[in-house]
């Protein structure tokens, strides 16, 4: 389905570059009202958030399914040109992903404005939006929320990331005010081709990919798509790695002139030997023995941990164009997720005083002895069902030109896991003389514990884009939900909990030109809290965020300038806090603040050169709370974030598509944690800020092409994030080598 944007308006009506009969209108009609019948049925019982796996429009061609599109985000659920949207949204490209050598999501992230690390147990997905944390609940899948367990995201099947910052919940319900991450599935094009690369690297880096496209049918009405990756690879610290299987296969069926049907499916299955984050000292912190090695295993390396992760999905996207007014969407998944590890150990404390020396034992310096806490077995298996269908419609009224987007959906999930978490004995660990092979299995003395939860969440949504003459538009909208949380222990459930909420959103544009306008944006979210009460026993109210931020937006119509400023004030109400005298009891009396300024420049200069750059200014604190200490900055949130890249390809001669390109990321230093108002506590220390520069040289001949990306060139030592017993250390000096051919 082609999609054609009327420019004197921004909207326009599909229409598909393929005929059909009275047969096929017959059953079109038929498959239409069976999906309406689907759809009503499975709505009190349906998914939550979709973003819209739907339409793209900008400038130019868009394929609704199926087609990168840069100009228009997935995730505002509309075809709103990114002039006219009132909220920041960041698209890093297929193109970027693979020209940064990008395996994980964090580093995808590092040059979107606004987003800096955070604390991932060393390898899980972990990352704050605007200095609050972002790890869970917000990251989704083709405008759906995943849950792939205790994994990281794949990157190569994926044709672009979309980063919404601030609030998403007027259209996405529940989820962190941060902001949410958007991963958006490549899908079948009309071409045919085959790509098929394989990737060395440092730390015995092997991947083999592949990535086929094609149409089944000779009419084209048929396309397929399979991306596919193997990767076997160790990591930095001793006795680890990991070897990955994964596979996106996708189905597009043009049903008719104005019908789209689309099955997305993604199984991964992860073999891990994890590696634990270390204590500070001798790390983040001097340690009066010497520094530590980043190599340093806390895990036992004759008996290493061990994780595995099955995860699949099921679903599919489906477009229908009434007319030239009216839309229908539906996006529906179903998921199905294993979880394990065993002989996982953490640090739990360190010796600060000298241990004397015994008849059987030489003295233990200060500082060089840590004890460990025994992780597993854990076992999780659960399924994840989402469900999101909306319709626009698009009219004027008078001078005002609508286009108004209404839908619900739902969300239910459900999990039960066995765990043991063994802390009966220190497992003790010399960190200058490690001794492996003494912790083989946890203390058979501890018991198992078995829990579960079960949840849900329905919600409504609408919004109406209105569009005043050529310049002037505003957004208003809202979502009403209703979650509910169920939890078991011991095979005991907990009587259901329940959280209602209205998260509304409105915002305006005002273009200068046909390239620049300016924008303005106010939003709400929230976030339930079963598991916090007050002192009668009651769930506590959800947390609670507002967003409101202003800037300009530069999008030129050849692709040579993009770009957006932004002021933002993020506010975290309704905090949960632990009351200062009853135990187990919460109360609302904590509010935690981000201001800040982000921007974000790509610029093509000339011919083969490509520049971009992002600069981020965060003022985060708290300004109301019971424990944590009011005016002090927000743990792990950086003041100053800074990432600069330039690229270039020889255009023509002997020497043409031969390239190199520079790249550099800063994040200033920060808070390990946020500063305590109890009287006694530690109080945080600081973790340095970094500069990590990294470097690619690549050539494209005939059909083939070969990358060279190093990171962190100049091998800095640094930590993303710390604690005294968690600090994690940030990936050292890498390489890796791909070659590529096309078909």
């Amino acid at each position: 389905m082609l999609l054609r944007v009327n420019r004197s308006n921004g909207y326009s009506a599909p229409t598909v570059q393929q005929g059909g009969g009275m047969m096929k209108r017959m059953r079109l009609k038929r498959l239409i009202n069976a999906l309406a019948c689907v759809s009503c049925l499975t709505i009190p019982a349906v998914t939550n958030a979709q973003q819209a796996a739907e339409t793209d429009g900008g400038r130019g061609d868009i394929i609704v399914t199926g087609v990168k599109n840069s100009d228009v985000a997935m995730a505002s659920k509309a075809v709103i040109p990114t002039l006219e949207n009132a909220q920041a949204i960041s698209i890093v490209t297929q193109q970027m992903l693979v020209e940064r050598g990008v395996l994980r999501l964090g580093d995808a992230l590092a040059g979107v404005a606004g987003v800096s690390r955070n604390n991932t147990y060393g390898f899980f997905d972990g990352f704050n939006i605007r200095g609050f944390n972002a790890s869970s609940g917000a990251t989704y899948l083709d405008g759906l929320l995943d849950d792939t367990g205790y994994g990281t995201s794949e990157m190569s099947g994926l044709e672009r990331v979309e980063v919404v910052k601030g609030p998403a919940s007027g259209l996405f319900g529940q989820g962190p005010l941060s902001g949410i991450v958007n991963l958006v599935s490549k899908r079948p094009q009309d071409d045919a081709f085959l790509d098929v690369g394989f990737s060395a690297g440092s730390y015995d880096l092997m991947e083999v990919r592949a990535d086929a496209n094609g149409p089944l049918t000779v009419d084209g009405a048929l396309t397929a798509r399979l991306a596919a990756v193997y990767r076997d690879q160790d990591f930095f610290v001793h006795s680890s790695g990991q070897k990955r299987v994964f596979l996106s296969p996708s189905l597009s069926w043009k049903i008719g002139s104005r019908t789209n049907l689309t099955l997305l499916g993604r199984y991964q299955k992860d073999d891990i030997r994890p590696w634990s984050p270390t204590t500070a000292y001798g790390t983040a912190l001097p340690n009066p023995n010497g520094p530590l090695p980043i190599s340093l295993s806390i895990n036992d390396t004759v008996f290493p941990a061990v994780q595995k992760n099955d995860y699949w999905n099921l679903g599919y996207v489906f477009d229908h164009q009434v007319n030239d007014a009216i839309a229908i969407h539906q996006s529906l998944r179903y998921q199905d997720f294993h979880n394990s590890w065993d002989n996982w150990l953490f640090v739990t404390g360190i010796n600060t005083q000298d241990i004397p020396a015994t008849a059987t034992s030489p003295l233990i310096p200060a500082y060089s002895r840590v004890s460990r806490a025994f992780y597993g077995p854990f076992d999780e298996n659960g399924t994840y069902f989402r469900v999101d269908t909306n319709a626009s419609v698009r009219f004027d009224t008078g001078p005002l030109s609508h286009y108004l987007l209404a839908g619900i959906d739902y969300g239910r999930r459900r999990s039960d896991n066995s765990n043991l978490y063994d802390t009966s004995k220190p497992y003790y660990l010399d960190l200058y003389a490690p001794v492996y092979g003494t912790v083989s299995t946890h203390n058979p003395a501890v018991p198992f514990s078995t829990a579960g939860s079960r949840t849900r969440q329905l919600g409504f949504y609408v919004q109406d884009h209105i569009k005043l003459g050529g310049a002037l538009t505003v957004t208003l909208g809202g979502r009403w939900d209703d979650a509910s949380a169920t939890n078991l222990s011991g095979g005991v459930a907990s009587p259901q909990t329940t959280a209602k909420a209205f998260s509304p959103r409105a915002g305006a544009t005002l273009a200068l030109n046909e390239w620049a306008s300016l924008y303005v944006n106010y939003s709400k979210s929230f976030t339930p809290q079963f598991s916090y009460r007050d002192v009668n026993q009651r769930v506590l109210p959800p947390e609670r965020g507002v967003n409101y931020e202003g800037g300009v937006k530069i999008a030129r119509g050849d692709g040579r300038l993009n770009g957006m400023v932004t002021l933002f004030s993020l506010t975290r109400a309704n905090v949960a806090t632990a009351d200062a005298v009853l135990p187990n009891v919460y109360v609302l009396t904590g509010e935690q603040r981000t201001r800040g300024v982000e921007a974000e420049m790509a610029w093509r200069p000339g011919s083969g050169v490509e520049l971009t750059g992002a600069y981020t200014y965060l003022d985060a604190k708290v300004t109301a709370d019971n424990r944590l200490l009011v005016g002090s900055r927000l743990g792990s949130v950086p003041r100053h974030i800074v990432d600069v890249s330039a690229r270039y390809t020889i255009p023509s001669g002997p020497l043409a598509n031969l390239g190199a390109g520079a790249g550099l990321h800063h994040e200033s230093d920060r808070a390990a944690s946020t500063a305590s108002a109890v009287a006694g506590a530690t109080q945080p220390f600081i973790l340095d800020g970094y500069v990590l520069v990294d470097g690619t040289i690549f050539y494209r001949f005939d059909d083939w092409s070969i990358q060279a990306n190093i990171r962190n060139i100049f091998n800095e030592r640094y930590f993303p994030t710390a604690s005294l017993t968690r600090t994690t250390p940030g990936e050292p000096r890498t390489f890796m080598v791909t070659l590529q051919r096309h078909f």
